[in-house]
């Protein structure tokens, strides 16, 4: 038997921690299988087994991901409007599914990530919602104690800089949805408005193959307006439907084709007004096992 096939059950059973780390530091499925795929060959590669095998993978992993992450976020400088992080449903991608970790793959949560540097996204990440201790942290990321901390502190402060709420239930938000949904159908602006924050901004993620608002859409007038008059452009026999993307509810919209074409997920503050619309059409980030989601 080969070195690879002694070392593969036990990399595939570590697989989905891995993914679900990559996946929140790189905020798209195929950059994450990316670094899982040149983990497993840097595994392959090695000639003497690690003591912790689960450490030594989590390190190089988590150190890939910051090497790809400071390259993405150059490329998502120059992104043709908006950039969203690629939705996925959690019944389809191992390791997103735990309880205790669905809060942090929310897209609005994966959003606000993007505003840490590559090393405060790891240590929060790998301290506040993975478990490990501040010494395993200096560990992978090779410096000090006080900087994992100060590091993971920092992440901390930026994500409490928004109001947003991360702990709201699955049947608010599509209760919430619902209401926002129907007074589109309806052109009924006041009715839209009744549900908005007046901080409330729209990020629509066209990548440049699928038309939408090239700039951040903000105010409950102009959001209100603006989905309104995607609306009245939108085909008939366009189908609405709810599903689990990203382990909160979201709108699905299928042209007549059957074809997914739209996902809007919605977030709220602490008074239960919406805050933030987020809009993909980008037809890459809606293929794949996502066209066929988990009905909520």
């Amino acid at each position: 038997m080969s070195p690879a096939k002694d070392q593969q059950p036990e990399f595939e059973l570590l697989r989905p921690c891995l993914m679900g780390l990559a996946y929140r530091m790189l905020g798209t499925r195929a950059d994450a299988e990316d670094a899982i795929q040149e983990t497993w060959v840097r595994w392959q590669n090695q000639k003497i087994p690690p003591d912790n095998t689960k450490a030594w993978l989590t390190r190089v992993c988590t150190n890939l991901c910051i090497d790809t992450l400071r390259r993405l976020k150059q490329e998502r400088n120059l992104y043709p409007g908006p950039w969203l992080p690629e939705p996925v449903d959690p019944e389809h991608v191992d390791g997103f599914s735990s309880d205790e970790l669905i809060h942090s793959l929310q897209l609005a949560y994966i959003l606000l990530l993007e505003r840490l540097t590559p090393s405060e996204r790891a240590s929060f990440l790998l301290h506040d919602v993975f478990g490990y201790e501040f010494r395993e942290v200096a560990d992978i990321l090779d410096i000090g104690i006080p900087a994992a901390r100060q590091q993971a502190s920092r992440a901390r402060k930026h994500l409490r800089a928004s109001k947003t709420r991360f702990d709201v239930s699955t049947d608010e938000l599509k209760k919430l949805g619902t209401r926002l949904y129907a007074a589109i159908a309806e052109g009924d602006i006041g009715g839209m408005l009744e549900y908005m924050a007046k901080d409330i901004e729209l990020w629509a993620d066209g990548g440049g193959k699928a038309l939408a608002a090239r700039n951040v859409v903000r105010g409950p007038g102009r959001v209100a307006a603006f989905l309104a008059g995607v609306y009245r452009k939108t085909p008939t026999g366009t189908r609405l439907e709810f599903a689990t993307v990203n382990g909160k509810p979201s709108a699905l919209l299928y042209d007549n084709s059957q074809c997914l074409v739209a996902l809007l997920t919605i977030t709220c503050n602490e008074s239960g007004k919406i805050d933030r619309v987020l809009a993909h059409r980008n037809p890459e980030k809606l293929a794949g096992p996502l066209s066929e989601p988990r009905r909520v």
